[in-house]
Parts: structure tokens; sequence; C-alpha cells
């Protein structure tokens, strides 16, 4: 009678590691030598990659790599296959969005502050004396320009 085993990971690169780890310990239950458990574990880990690599190309952020052991009096049987977890994908869709804007953001508020320094800059060349001050927490500027008459 076949015993089956099933394990899911993230589809993410770094748990090749524990599938690798997986199909060495399903071979030796299944008793195979050394070289057929080192075979089981370059084809499984190269079937794990490949599925990552899938759900990458199709533009996937969150999905999963299910590794079924089927182990039967003959031999073992692995099935590989990636999905996509709908409610991760929703949430990583989110964050990944989230991170996006905030970097927007970011980038925006130091193009505006260098843009706001470079002006302040700017108008100090037509006035004798200039000094300014921004507050960074609240955004408040103040410009103090003083011009003088010529005698």
């Amino acid at each position: 009678m076949a015993e089956v085993s099933e394990l899911r990971l993230p589809a993410q690169r770094d748990y090749i590691v524990v599938a690798k780890r997986a199909a060495s310990a399903f071979g030796a239950v299944a008793g195979f030598d050394m070289d057929a458990i080192d075979d089981l574990t370059i084809a499984v880990s190269q079937a794990f990659e490949n599925a990552c690599g899938c759900l990458e190309r199709s533009g996937f952020l969150a999905g999963q790599v299910r590794l079924a052991f089927k182990h039967e009096n003959d031999g073992l049987e692995v099935t590989v296959r990636s999905s996509v977890n709908r409610d991760a994908e929703i949430e990583a869709r989110k964050a990944m969005q989230k991170r996006e804007l905030e970097e927007l953001e970011r980038l925006t508020r130091e193009e505006q502050a260098a843009a706001t320094e470079l002006a302040l800059k700017v108008m100090g060349l037509f006035v004798d004396r200039s000094s300014y001050r921004v507050d960074e927490r609240s955004g408040n500027l103040r410009v103090r320009l003083t011009k003088y008459r010529a005698s």
C-alpha cells in the first residue's frame, strides 16, 4: 500500500534546501543507496527551482510549492507543483505597492528638499544677507532676506 506525505513550502529559492533535505530523507526511508538519494535530491531541487521560476515569470509574488512523496514497495514518486496563494498574493501586491509609493514619496521629498535648498541659495545671490530654517518635523520654512541700500 502506498504512503503519501506532502510538504508545502513558500515558492522562494531559499527553501530549496528544505526540499532537498526532505527528498534525501524520503529517499532514505524508501531504502535508496547514497547515489540514488543524491540523484533524487538533485532532481527535486531542480524541480523546485523551476516551479519558483514559473511563478516568477508569470508575475506572481506569493506562491507555494507542494512536494508530494508517494512511497510504494518498488520506489518513490515525487510530485512537485507550484500554485498561487490568492490571499497572500493580494497582500504581497498591497505591500509592494505601499513600498513603491513610500519610495516615490521619499524621492519626491528629497527632490523637493533639494529644489527648495537650491531656490533659497539662488535667492541669497540677489540680497546682501539671507538665512533660512526648515523645520523637518512640520515642514515649516522661515526665510530672512536683507538687502542694504547703496550709499
